[in-house]
Parts: structure tokens; sequence; C-alpha cells
């Protein structure tokens, strides 16, 4: 029996492996050398947690994961600055700017503006951005969505805008959608790469349905949990400036307060309005949003951005992303390098089909995981060899002479009969041990007292 148990303890110590979870998926084109970026798809993005890139041979190749403070961001002087009105009579003001030594437009992808203005509140006003490149005339930027700057007093505030770094100078004209806009003072100017420069953004359609028991509240649900970067949130007009109470995720590990500092409008007939509500990356399937009373939702939307790996390429080389594992681990950290310089002009890189994996690295099981469900079998039969041991070891002892008593449950023993008892454990699942005794079937007795 003791065998039997230690047989089952070194059985259930082995670590089992499973390969049927590891994948790999070929990267292509096949990129030339230098710095090359993977966007994941939905199915990387969820097991992004242990992917690693290897070449062809299975060699793990460091890689980044696109995030805020990977590239230095530096501020950058101005140049040739003119603030006034344009012939319009809006506040405009036009600049260039003075580039570090060995730098040229485009080092970083973005420039940040923080301005300087001067308005009475509340006012609301759209920038429109133009660019000039060398040798070229202003082009308006037209971004995704309306640029807004505002004031809204105790409600907020916004004075800096994100622009592409694809030009020599620059032109930002206010036009004022609510109040007066504000006179522009001055400005500063910060070279940046912001992770979402690399990253496709993706509006995705959910399940839009009020949430029971909360009056003005309403959920957004997606069919699958997704890397979630912000809502978009089209209001039924006309309605002011507000900002919604977000929750995300849903019971009682939901996420509340969640801190944006964008508002949104719709105002047709001051043509203007904004929808967009940025937070922080965060995997989530549910959202939930509060309105103020009077405010509905016209249309929502999750805005969803998947991550991009970067990763030193060399040219010819075939490379893959192996998922579905254990991480295989590079020498070295890419960290320690200077600054990355401008990502967005190569090409990225797109997923192929996933293919079995024999380079990858299984998740072992660990003996505590597989040995939990049998610990019940493994104590009882630890508790059937303890038994044992205890019968072997507690000796039949004999009795000289047993005194015979009167009473109502014996009458008479005999006492030139030698009585043995022996006493023998019995396993108990109450927290009290218990014994019994057993007469030899020689003895006979018609009671004892």
């Amino acid at each position: 029996m003791k065998r039997a148990v230690l047989m089952l303890l070194l059985a259930l110590a082995c670590a089992r492996e499973d390969r049927a979870s590891l994948q790999r998926r070929p990267l292509s084109p096949a990129p030339s050398s230098g710095w090359a970026r993977l966007p994941l798809d939905a199915d990387a993005q969820r097991q992004v947690q242990g992917a690693w890139i290897g070449d062809a041979t299975g060699r793990s190749i460091p890689f980044l994961e696109a995030r805020e403070g990977l590239w230095e961001s530096r501020t950058l002087p101005m140049e040739n600055l003119l603030t006034g009105k344009d012939e319009e009579g809006r506040p405009t003001v036009e600049f260039s700017l003075r580039l570090p030594e060995g730098w040229r437009v485009g080092e970083r992808e973005h420039l940040r503006f923080d301005l300087e203005l001067d308005g009475r509140a509340p006012w609301v006003a759209q920038v429109q951005a133009e660019r000039q490149r060398e040798g070229g005339g202003f082009i308006t930027y037209e971004p995704p969505s309306p640029l807004h700057l505002y004031d809204l007093a105790t409600s907020g505030s916004r004075r800096s805008l994100d622009l592409p770094w694809d030009g020599e100078r620059y032109r930002l004209t206010l036009l004022a959608s609510q109040g007066e806009a504000p006179r522009i003072r001055g400005l500063t100017a910060r070279a940046e790469t912001r992770p979402e420069a690399l990253e496709t953004e993706l509006a995705m359609d959910g399940v839009l349905r009020p949430e029971p028991g909360r009056p003005r509240a309403w959920r957004l649900t997606l069919p699958d949990s997704q890397r979630v970067v912000g809502l978009d949130l089209l209001l039924t007009p006309p309605v002011a400036p507000l900002r919604p109470e977000i929750r995300i995720g849903e019971g009682p590990e939901a996420e509340t307060g969640w801190s944006s500092s964008d508002l949104v409008w719709n105002l047709p007939a001051l043509n203007t309005r904004s929808s967009r509500i940025a937070f922080a990356p965060v995997l989530a399937k549910t959202l939930t949003f509060t309105l103020p009373e009077g405010a509905t939702p016209q249309r929502a939307r999750l805005l969803v951005r998947r991550q991009t790996l970067i990763f030193p390429a060399e040219a010819g080389q075939a490379y893959a992303l192996h998922l579905g594992g254990e991480a295989k681990p590079a020498p070295g950290s890419l960290g320690a390098l200077p600054a990355l310089r401008a990502l967005t002009r190569t090409a990225p890189l797109s997923l192929g089909a996933a293919e079995p994996d024999d380079q990858g690295i299984p998740h072992r099981e660990g003996a505590d995981q597989r040995a939990r469900p049998w610990m019940p079998w493994i104590a009882g039969l630890a508790l059937l060899v303890l038994g044992g041991r205890c019968v072997a070891a507690v000796p039949a002892e004999p009795i000289d002479s047993v005194q015979p008593r009167s009473g109502t449950f014996a009458r008479s023993c005999t006492s030139a009969t030698a009585m043995r008892m022996t006493v023998m454990p019995r396993i108990s699942r109450g927290p009290k041990a218990s014994c019994r005794m057993r007469l030899p079937s020689s003895t006979a007795t018609t009671g004892l007292r």
C-alpha cells in the first residue's frame, strides 16, 4: 500500500506539457533592414502575454511594445512667430520650428502644441490647422474628427492639440463655435511619438441598451473583450458640452469614475459637434455611461486600438509571431538603445494564418495543479496506511481476572476463562478518536458492565 501511494505521488509530480495551443503566424512581407512594426489583430492581442518573435531557425528576436515614454520628447523653439487676426477677424498664429542639430522634419510622429489663450469663458473654438511644406503653399489638415479648444469654467478646459509633424511651417486659426474665440498670445511646441501614431484605431459597434435600475445610464457591450482606448458618443441634438460618467466592466470589479478631460456635444445650429472621449487603454468587453437629464445617445461605438510590436529586422530574413505558450526570452534589452526614430514611414507588417508551432514552448502544468483533484484520494490512502500500522503496533493484552458484578446488563462472568480484549482503531471523519473492543469467540459471557 505504501508503495502504491509513493508511485501515485511520483506520477503526479511529473509535469505535463500541452502543445495543442501552440501556434505560429508568419509575418509578411519580408522586411528590409531596420526597425519593423507589427500591429496585432484581435486574436493575437488576446494572447500577447507570452508572445515572442522568432526567425526561421526559432531564435528569439528582441522586441518592444509601443507605449508612452518609449521615445524621448523634445521641446522645439519657435521661429518667425506671428500672432493676430486673419482677414475675417479670427484669431490666428503662424510660425516655423527650429530643429535640434541632426534632426529633420518628422523626427517624431507628432507635434503637441500648448496655447496661451486670453478669452472670456465659456467659449468653444474649432481649430483650423494648416501646414506648409518646402516650396509649396499651405495645406489644410483634415483630422478624423474636428479639433476643438474650449474653456467652460468649472466644467473643464482644453488648450492643447496634437498635429502630425509633416510640415516646415504651421498656421492655426480659431473658429468660434460657442461664445467668442480667445486671443492667441503665444504657444509652445514639443515633438513626440505617441503609441497611437503606430496603431490603427477601429470604431466597433456593440449592443447598446439602457442599464436596468439606473436611470439615464446605458450599457454598450462587444461580442469579445478588446483593447478599448475610447468611446465615440454622438448625442441627439441639440446638446451643449458635457462630460459623461463612464464605468468600464461589469459587476463588483467594474471601474468607476474613469478619468477623461474630453467633453461631447452636438450643436447643428452652430455647425459644431464633438463625440470622442479618450482614456487609457484597457481590456474590456462592457462600458456603461451615464448622461445628465435630457441628454440621450444617438450612436455609441467603442474605439479599439491593437498594440504594435517593434523589432529590429534584417533584410532577407523570415519572421513569425509565436503564440499560445511560454515566452522565449531574447538576451538584452532594446530599451537601453537611444530614442527610436520615426516609424510611420515604414509600411507595417501583417500576420498570416495560424499554423502548428514545433518551435514553441508549451505551458507546463505544475504538480500542484495536477494533484489538486487527487488530494482526497491521496489523503484516504495515507489514512489507510497509517491505520494498518497502528493495528500492527498495538499487541493484545491478557486480562488475569474479571470480577463478576451484579446488574441489569450482566449477571455473571466465567472467571476461569481468560478474557482477551484487543483495542482496534477506527477511522473516523470527526475530530475525536474512537475505539471498539473485540472479544475472542471462545469467551463465554452474558454481558459486561
